[in-house]
């Protein structure tokens, strides 16, 4: 267990209960620490690494050591997690999609991860705006975790919404499995664009193709999560990634476990998910068609700009093509309008606004162009089954 401080006379006692797997671990660490420095919040934080040292006794220990807050993101330690869930110490799961793990648990505690739709939906997205493609595919984690299963739930989903079909790769057993994997994608219609749980499984997928003598990307595109970037650009080719805010879940773990610390008690579980930051789009999953880079391009001066008041022919007249041009190819390539595209994107940050700030319904429609709200309120139910009071209560507890 490490002990520092992060001013000479730390108000608060903090234990960060944090593992360090890979890149995305680190991420969200090391954004917490920095948020905690530059806010000067002057906790005194012990840090946990491995789960061995987050036991029950440990754990049974924390009202005696007078401890404020728990960040908790050890999965692997239950008896510790047991313990916890008996507790009312203001505490922040991160990462926990099993919340048996803290059954029983209901007073100030929030629950904090990457949207698993957010990250599938937006790997569909993608691989779809390229145009290029006979087929999809989907490759599980080996290791059945439930956010591997939930990107491939929105993956699937979203494809289909689309009228496209996707063929779903799930492991036998836990063990090497490559020879099934080369088989199932040597039989996938080419080319293909592939979406993986994560990086490390989407360096298989490459492995798996120089093997068998497909083309990246020409035969088969291919697109990891996490992107961390020592596995990314050591790949042949370098390999494209969606990129989760790992960054912006450090800043909400340190926002919500101060709120609970400074008063705010709750008396349920509150869920908080977190959008994905970008894709960083490499060699891996280039564009080949001249219709896929036209799509590309749009996608992203819609993204740039849906806050402010574009319409269909701004994106036509960026792209230096006809209106009509500019529809026909979106319509191919993504399933909807130019105008549709700029309504989703809007709503996306809606909903943003809606989970980060407490600005009121009216504002938010203001911010986000939309000059009546009456067409708000019509857009995000159809678009969500719910109004946008519901969603914020539901996603902010």
């Amino acid at each position: 267990m490490l002990l520092f401080a992060t001013m000479d006379q730390p108000t608060r006692r903090i234990v960060l209960a944090f593992r360090l797997l890979g890149e995305p671990g680190r991420r969200k660490i090391t954004s917490l620490l920095r948020c905690i420095r530059e806010q000067e919040l002057g906790w005194q934080l012990y840090i946990l690494r491995n789960h061995e040292d987050f036991s029950a006794e440990f754990v049974e220990s924390l009202p005696r050591r007078k401890i404020d807050g728990i960040v908790y993101s050890m999965p692997e330690a239950k008896s510790g997690a047991a313990a916890l869930a008996r507790l009312d110490i203001p505490t922040v799961a991160v990462d926990i999609y099993d919340e048996r793990l803290l059954h029983g648990r209901r007073r100030n505690l929030v629950y904090i991860r990457d949207s698993s739709d957010a990250v599938g939906r937006a790997a569909a997205r993608n691989l779809t705006s390229q145009g290029c493609f006979r087929s999809y595919g989907y490759v599980a984690d080996l290791m059945g975790n439930a956010w591997g299963r939930l990107r491939g739930d929105a993956f699937v989903d979203e494809l289909k919404r689309r009228g496209l079909e996707v063929s779903r790769y799930r492991a036998r057993g836990k063990g090497y499995d490559l020879p099934a994997l080369a088989k199932w994608l040597c039989g996938l219609p080419k080319p293909v664009g592939v979406f993986a749980a994560h990086d490390d499984r989407a360096i298989q997928v490459i492995e798996v193709c120089h093997e068998a003598g497909l083309a990246i990307p020409g035969d088969v595109a291919v697109l990891g999560v996490d992107n961390d970037e020592m596995i990314c650009m050591s790949s042949t080719p370098p390999m494209s990634s969606v990129q989760p805010d790992h960054d912006g879940i450090g800043r909400l773990a340190v926002e919500s476990l101060k709120e609970m610390m400074d008063g705010r008690r709750l008396a349920r579980p509150v869920r908080r998910l977190v959008d994905i930051r970008e894709i960083v789009v490499r060699e891996s999953t280039s564009a080949v068609s001249n219709a896929g880079q036209l799509v590309q391009k749009a996608l992203a001066f819609i993204r740039t700009h849906a806050a402010e008041a574009i319409k269909p022919r701004d994106v036509a007249a960026y792209l230096k093509v006809s209106r009509s041009l500019a529809d026909l190819r979106f319509r191919e390539l993504q399933g909807e309008s130019i105008g549709k595209a700029i309504l989703r994107q809007r709503l996306e940050e809606v909903c943003r606004r809606l989970l980060t700030t407490n600005d009121t319904i009216e504002n938010i429609a203001a911010r986000c162009q939309f000059k009546r709200i009456y067409r708000l309120r019509d857009a995000f139910k159809a678009a969500y089954g719910c109004t946008m009071q519901d969603w914020r209560d539901s996603n902010r507890g």
